[in-house]
């Protein structure tokens, strides 16, 4: 040991250990070691702290006293390796740690220089600055951490970290020298970063923005570069933010951003990925709708969250502008009137521009001013005075537009010289800018103008000008197509004219398919030169790119008569494919046989092209989306595996351990699914290619036990900040489940999950089948329409469960009564249909009384009650007059509910005379609808008179009526019953309650406040959005107290449940309730016990005979009793008279209401109340 050189060896000092054997750690060492760790408290002991410990140990044997040979005992129990060192570098004593780590024995390496341990040391120039630093450092001088090389004897150079201290020992300065080997921590670091440069190029060449967020502050704490595109701002500037500050204050649907932005980060920490449209801002507070996707970040102790975010606007505006000319080309297509067209498109051209107003002015036939203006939201005044504009540059830009031949746009309609007359009148409207563009016919001609106004100045953007430019094409389509069929009916030469100008391709052909007659639009969409080398061609099936589709083209059109709209592909002269739209009729001859064929085909190949781009760059970021979650491998630039995610261990059946670094193709093996060939690789795919791959959906795994998964894969190269390939990415996902649930969806979309029979939708196709084969001389065929009666009472008495129980029962029931070769399906509810095959209608009535009085002799048998229920049934003959499948069903439902409104349990032929009072009755529904839109509904009132010392003084009852579109006065036996049947009584009931809760809320402060009874339908009792929105509306104690809800006792007993809800939801507000016709119904009076009401509104047939009829006036006194014994007040109705008014005094009737007492006013003439 050359560390006796520093100081004697004391003979009562621990010996030193052997070489190679670990040297115990002296006591002095492990005391001083110990305190540096607890003023530490526990962090790894820096190289310098070693060195201090040492060079205090040195300072101690530089003393007199200090003998004992203890110090090297420390220095060798000292993990690092020190080296003293006099000032020419020469190696004076090493420690046990050096002959560890460099293999050299001391005897070796003292009086050597360092430099044979250290190269970078062995340059004097490099030796000597670093004593320099020493010797300016006073006696004790700590060098920071170095680097450097070293050297060992029998392994590779390594990296070091060195620490250095000078002491003086015998007067003779050294240089104590600590060497730790820091290769491991360069591994890891290295592979550290290698690990953050991998992450970091996913994220940055991700093709959609993603951003990392904390959940509890809503701070970003990473984005990729999309991002800074995205919000207009740069990495650092959106670090600084929160992903808050990028929301609005609410979204589109009025919900408050921050709130519903917090609910779905919390169900995203919970586990549960969201994905969702959602509103943002930019920097400069544009708004971007975009896609949001949320997943929660995992092994971070913080609440961490990464948001996918997917930029929808184009694709909303593209969807938008896509359905607009959709609508629009399906108005002009259909033939239907230019008024009808031009509306579509003002309609479509609002949608796309968001808050602007739209018009379309047509030109006159003399060219010199505009006919006809549409513009539905223009104010009236504007649209009148626009109306019939002379065409010149100073009656407006539309005017302008079409005068000059060229679109206009008027950034500032103040300013602009075209609106020189009339910009006050548009300035008084706020509006500010106007953009105008000629619409041409085929020809070219201009034949009006298309204008956007807007409340704004500024000129168009690209896509706002192209906007107007295909609003005007297709204004230009309706118009000139509109005027071509005019003119076709005016003389032969002028439908030639059409046929020559319409942009769309027209055709005739034979029968046999052979063209004999096409316009140049139809020859310049195949690529033919001339139509001659069209009719040249033996048949038109040659022209379709698969001939086939031809030949079902045409018998689906002999079939329905005519097509529309069907989607082809062509082939062009030139082999080129093109997508169209095509329409076509047959034409009949007097015997309806075909005599040919016409049709229109539109070239949508551009359009078809646009969406499969779309649809590509939506695969695309799809990639990145699935790569979330599922199975994840990655490899590097040859394939060789670097990294599996558990759940790819887990599909795949290999550890990581096991296979890192080996080919991907030793652990990804896939198979055709359908013919268990091998697949290529998509990984090495993507790597071959440079490009993504998948996803395929029709391939499995084969995992390490030979098994094979369904699986979903899609592959995509890993680039790094330079473009260059260095690995590749491969992502799947178990769809074995999916893949088996395809058969069964299959099944449940055309049929009923509680009774196996066919759902409506499949019973409308075969309906729609029964009526093309009669059409086509088959049948005769007949249709029943199955309603069962009270079955709503088994279900509000027993339970959906019992219902439930009892449609299968039915459904047994029916299923026995019909022939086998008859369709039966649930229409829905307790709604049943039968189409009955080859059946006269004699026939399908036995057959419709057979199923009548199976279901009325049925027994139904629940919690030890018996119940019966019964069926109307509507019977419709199916003949080849019947307009549809549709008009059918109608027929049906009409003849089903005579059966109803005649007592039940009945069948019903159904007669052409009732179905129209039938449908009298529904046009009800719509004169309701919109007298609802147009407020025609008034509100009337009549007094509720108390006849003691009792409740409130005096309340009045409202009632609604209508007015006509004419102003005539409806009174409600009227429209009603209709409202009634067809289940709008909740629209009547909503806006009755929202118009009284408007005016109490008018009332001033202080005010006295008026008992109002409002009647509720039980038809809007079992609206439940009827029932969230009364809840809704009466929100407060002050509001509720003025209301007394009525429902008739009929309504109340037959939605039991719903009452009941609905009652005590808001009695707990401070409302009341009235059962109104009390005595009428089908309850008895054991019902009072469950319904929490205040008053029984006793039925005025019983009230008005009491002063002749001893049995009416003895009914009443017991309603009385018992209301009185209830602790519920009564209230007589129909009190026409002072006798029958005495008599209801006498009995003990706590209320009146009558024409004796008052006739029903309007609600505006209620005393001191509503006066707004």
């Amino acid at each position: 040991m050359v560390m006796s050189k520093l100081a004697p060896r004391d003979q009562s000092a621990p010996q030193i250990v052997a070489p190679g054997e670990p040297a115990p750690l002296h006591p002095l060492l492990r005391a001083q070691l110990d305190a540096l760790m607890q003023a530490s408290q526990g962090a790894p002991l820096s190289l310098e702290a070693v060195l201090e410990v040492v060079n205090r140990q040195y300072q101690q044997w530089s003393q007199p006293a200090a003998t004992s040979d203890s110090g090297a005992m420390i220095l060798d129990s000292i993990i690092d390796a020190v080296v003293t060192v006099d000032a020419g570098g020469v190696i004076y004593s090493c420690n046990a740690a050096v002959a560890e780590l460099f293999g050299y024995d001391s005897s070796e390496l003292v009086g050597r220089s360092i430099g044979m341990l250290l190269p970078t040391l062995q340059s004097d120039v490099e030796r000597a600055e670093l004593l320099a630093q020493l010797a300016s450092g006073g006696d004790l001088q700590a060098v920071r951490h170095r680097e450097m090389p070293a050297h060992a004897k029998h392994r590779l150079a390594f990296p070091a970290e060195i620490a250095a201290s000078r002491v003086q020992l015998g007067g003779v300065d050294l240089y104590v020298i600590s060497i730790r080997d820091v290769s491991r921590r360069f591994a890891v670091e290295q592979a550290l970063r290698d690990s953050e440069a991998r992450y970091r190029t996913l994220v940055d060449h991700a093709p959609e923005v993603i951003v990392v967020f904390d959940a509890d502050s809503s701070e970003l704490v990473d984005v990729n570069r999309n991002a800074e595109q995205l919000f207009g701002a740069s990495r650092r500037e959106l670090l600084s933010m929160s992903m808050v500050s990028f929301c609005p204050a609410s979204q589109p649907d009025g919900r408050n951003s921050i709130v519903t932005l917090r609910d779905h980060v919390g169900q995203a920490i919970d586990g549960a990925p969201q994905v969702f449209e959602w509103l943002l801002r930019d920097a400069h507070g544009r708004h971007i709708p975009c896609e949001l996707r949320l997943v929660r970040m995992p092994g971070s102790g913080a609440h961490l969250v990464r948001c996918t975010i997917m930029d929808v606007a184009s694709r909303k505006r593209d969807e938008q502008i896509a359905a607009g000319e959709r609508a629009v080309l399906e108005k002009v297509a259909g033939n239907a009137p230019l008024l009808e067209s031009l509306h579509s498109i003002v309609r479509y051209v609002e949608a796309v521009a968001g808050g602007a107003v739209a018009s379309v002015s047509v030109l006159g036939t003399n060219g010199q001013r505009f006919d006809l203006i549409v513009a539905p939201r223009l104010p009236p005044e504007l649209s009148a005075l626009l109306d019939r504009s002379v065409i010149d540059i100073r009656s407006g830009s539309c005017a302008a537009a079409v005068y000059l031949g060229r679109p206009i746009y008027v950034a500032s309609v103040a300013s602009d010289p075209y609106w020189n007359t009339r910009a006050e009148a548009l300035l008084g409207f706020h509006l500010r800018s106007t953009w105008s563009v000629p619409i041409r016919g085929g020809s070219g001609r201009i034949v009006g103008s298309i204008g956007l106004y807007r409340r704004d100045t500024g000129l168009p953007t690209q896509a706002e000008a192209e906007l107007l430019a295909d609003a005007a094409r297709l204004a230009g389509i309706a118009i000139e197509r509109r005027r071509a069929e005019e003119a076709l009916r005016g003389s032969e030469a002028k439908y030639r004219g059409l046929f020559e100008a319409v942009m769309e391709g027209v055709y005739r052909s034979t029968p046999d398919g052979r063209l004999v007659s096409v316009n140049p639009a139809f020859v310049q969409i195949v690529g033919f030169a001339s139509p001659e080398e069209v009719y040249a061609l033996p048949s038109a099936s040659m022209l379709y790119w698969r001939p086939a589709d031809r030949a079902e083209f045409t018998r689906q059109v002999e079939l329905a008569g005519e097509i529309r709209n069907a989607e082809f592909a062509l082939r062009r002269r030139d082999g080129a494919q093109i997508i169209v739209l095509e329409s076509s009729r047959a034409v009949r001859d007097a015997d309806g046989r075909v005599i040919a064929y016409e049709g229109t085909v539109a070239d949508i190949t551009e359009r078809k092209r646009a969406e499969q781009a779309m649809f590509k760059e939506k695969e695309r970021a799809e990639v990145t989306l699935q790569s979330i979650g599922d199975a994840v491998i990655t490899t590097d630039g040859e394939g060789r595996i670097d990294y599996m995610n558990p759940v790819a261990e887990q599909m795949t059946g290999w550890r990581l351990a096991e296979v890192q670094g080996n080919s991907i193709e030793s652990v990804l093996k896939v198979v055709d699914d359908a013919s268990r060939e091998p697949l290529e690789n998509p990984l090495l795919r993507a790597l071959a290619s440079g490009a993504q791959i998948g996803p395929t959906d029709q391939c499995a795994l084969v995992d390490r036990a030979g098994h094979e998964i369904a699986i979903q894969d899609s592959a995509a190269p890993i680039r790094d900040r330079a473009g260059q390939i260095v690995g590749a990415v491969v992502v799947f996902h178990d769809v074995t489940r999916e893949r088996r649930l395809r058969r069964a969806l299959a099944y449940q979309a055309t049929h009923d999950a509680l009774t196996g029979l066919i759902n409506r939708r499949e019973f409308d196709n075969r309906l729609h089948a029964a009526l093309l084969a009669v059409r086509h001389g088959e049948g005769p065929n007949a249709l029943l329409y199955i309603d069962l009666d009270q079955f709503k009472l088994v279900n509000d008495t027993c339970g959906h469960s019992a219902g439930d129980r009892l449609i299968r029962e039915i459904t047994g029931l029916i299923q026995a009564r019909v022939r086998s070769r008859d369709t039966i399906a649930r229409l829905g509810g307790d709604e049943f249909g039968v189409l009955l095959a080859d059946c006269t209608l004699e026939q399908a009535g036995g057959i419709a009384d057979s199923v009548r009085q199976a279901v009325r002799d049925h027994r139904f048998l629940w919690g030890g009650s018996s119940m019966s229920v019964g069926a109307s049934i509507g019977v419709v003959e199916i003949t080849a007059e019947t307009e549809s499948a549709a008009a059918l069903m109608s027929a049906a439902d009409v003849a089903c509910y005579s059966a109803k409104d005649q007592g039940r349990n009945r069948i019903e032929l159904y007669a052409a005379d009732r179905g129209r009072d039938r449908h009298r009755e529904m046009r009800w529904v719509a004169q309701i609808t919109r007298a609802i839109e147009d407020n025609r509904l008034e509100l009337v009132h009549q007094p509720i008179q108390p006849l003691g010392d009792i409740g409130p003084r005096v309340f009045h009852e409202l009632m609604v009526r209508m007015r006509g579109e004419l102003g005539e006065l409806i009174p409600p036996d009227q429209f009603i019953p209709a409202a009634e049947r067809y289940n709008i009584m909740a629209l009547i009931d909503l806006w009755v309650l929202e118009d009284v809760v408007r005016r109490l809320r008018a009332l001033p402060p202080g005010a006295g406040r008026p008992l109002l009874a409002v009647n509720v339908s039980g038809n809007s009792l079992s609206d439940q959005s009827f029932v969230e929105r009364v809840l809704t509306l009466v929100s407060d104690e002050l509001l509720a107290r003025s209301l007394c809800f009525e429902l008739t006792e009929t309504a109340a007993v037959t939605h039991l449940d719903n009452a009941i809800y609905f009652m005590r939801e808001l009695k707990a507000r401070g409302c009341r309730f009235s059962l109104d016709d009390f005595g009428s119904g089908l309850s008895s009076f054991r019902y009072l016990k469950n319904l929490p009401v205040d008053f029984i509104k006793i039925d005025g047939q019983f009230v008005s005979n009491i002063a002749t009829d001893a049995v009416d006036r003895s009914l009443v006194k017991a309603i009385v009793q018992v209301g009185r014994s209830l602790g519920i007040a009564t209230v007589a109705e129909k009190v026409e008279t002072q006798e029958v008014l005495t008599l209801l005094t006498g009995l003990g009737v706590d209320y009146a209401q009558g024409y004796h007492i008052a006739r029903p006013a309007p609600v505006t003439e209620m005393t001191n109340w509503f006066v707004v």
